[in-house]
């Protein structure tokens, strides 16, 4: 690990990282005439960092090919594990903290010849150490999962690509998982071909009988839909029908009602024309009158004079 924040149980959140050959930590956000704190000048690979007990511990390789432990501004630091005799160094430093306790994973060598092992350690107590597996001819990827109570390592090996898994029962106490040979795998492999080459041929034996009943399902349907269609256009027809004749209805009692319309209007003017008529017989009379008297008067005078 080059770079790592931590937040602590105050809220004030911390960074450690390592640049050449010296690890500084810094308070976060960075402020003007803040600067990092340099913590060790002996850096030379593996850095790993956990919070514990409020406060980060973190681990490193040395120059000297010593792994060290300490923490942020607490006590002195531990010198945990040496190389030892065979002169191998550490390979993958890894921190878990687990039940309240403190363990450290590695990786390194037992000596010549032999194969890389992933070995663990508690720092905080004396001669706690255990072991995990061993053989591997390159150091391995190593991943700690928590998907329950029972925490499980990944020991996922560089050469091979083999993977094998560990069950963290307690403390320095690991138990491999199996996982199913090779004959077992084929056995299933076998067993569900076999189920499959027969529930396919259990469809292949009903195929006519899928397709015959699809078919009648689709006639049905067809029939189903054209008698759908023909009750619409019944209704539909129906409905013009009742829209004709209501429609004839009405057209025949407006034509009905205009044609009283013109027999009464007919009515008044033949009456009005009987009338004119007679007031014209009237005026003719009362004018023949009028006229009458005046020239009988004025043949009268004549015969005076």
């Amino acid at each position: 690990m080059g770079y790592q924040i931590f937040e602590m149980a105050d809220g004030q959140r911390v960074a450690l990282y390592a640049q050449g050959n010296s690890l500084f930590s810094c308070l976060l956000p960075f402020g003007r005439r803040m600067f990092p704190v340099e913590l060790k000048k002996d850096y030379l690979a593996h850095l790993e960092a956990v919070i514990f007990r409020d406060t980060v511990c973190y681990v490193y390789e040395d120059l000297a090919h010593r792994v060290v432990m300490d923490t942020l501004g607490a006590g002195p630091a531990r010198i945990v594990l040496t190389q030892g005799e065979s002169g191998f160094g550490f390979h993958d430093l890894r921190l878990q903290v687990r039940d309240g306790e403190l363990y450290l994973f590695y990786q390194a060598k037992t000596g010549y010849g032999e194969g890389y092992g992933l070995y663990v350690c508690m720092p905080y107590l004396e001669n706690r150490r255990g072991t995990v597996c061993t053989g591997g001819e390159l150091p391995a990827r190593v991943a700690f999962l928590r998907p329950d109570t029972l925490v499980k390592v990944i020991y996922a090996e560089a050469k091979g690509g083999g993977v094998r898994i560990f069950n963290w029962i307690r403390e320095l106490e690991f138990e491999e998982y199996r996982l199913i040979e090779e004959e077992e795998h084929g056995r299933r492999m076998n067993s569900l071909r076999a189920a499959w080459d027969q529930e396919r041929q259990m469809w292949d034996e009903r195929k006519e009988e899928i397709q015959a009943e699809a078919r009648s399902r689709l006639g049905e349907a067809r029939e189903e839909r054209q008698a759908r269609l023909e009750q619409c256009r019944r209704e539909y027809e129906g409905k013009v029908e009742n829209l004709r004749a209501e429609y004839e209805g009405k057209l025949a009692a407006c034509r009905e009602n205009c044609e009283m319309q013109l027999q009464h209007a007919k009515k008044q003017y033949d009456e009005l024309a009987e009338t004119a008529v007679k007031l014209q017989q009237i005026g003719r009379r009362w004018r023949d009158k009028y006229f009458g008297k005046e020239e009988a008067a004025e043949g009268g005078g004549n015969e005076t004079d």
